[in-house]
């Protein structure tokens, strides 16, 4: 089971060679894309660990609206059904993990400038 959660980019990022996607999931998808890997971002990477924080708001949120924007049918090929029913749990305690890690790496890595 958490290896179909684990799919879900892969999946989603497989929708950008399909005919039967809009163009605007595909844009929503490289804009996401095109965002994390630009040095241009709202909140400068310079700045330790609070730039990095623009990149795991905005890019999963880009990802979200792709999803979305996909037809019932595309959205079962991203996500199978059987992820489906818990995926929404799941997704919680992996982005909950994932800020937990992200606080505490800036308050780590922000604390050195003395």
């Amino acid at each position: 089971m958490a290896s179909s959660i684990w799919m879900i980019v892969p999946n989603l990022l497989r929708t950008l060679l399909r005919s039967d996607v809009a163009l605007k999931s595909k844009l929503l998808l490289i804009a996401g894309l095109v965002y994390l890997i630009s040095p241009v971002d709202l909140l400068p990477d310079v700045v330790v660990g609070i730039g990095w924080l623009d990149d795991l708001v905005i890019v999963p949120f880009l990802g979200w609206l792709s999803y979305r924007s996909l037809s019932p049918s595309v959205q079962e090929d991203v996500i199978p059904n059987e992820a489906a029913s818990e995926k929404q749990s799941k997704r919680v305690y992996l982005y909950l993990g994932i800020l937990v890690i992200a606080v505490a790496a800036i308050l780590l890595l922000g604390g050195t400038d003395s």
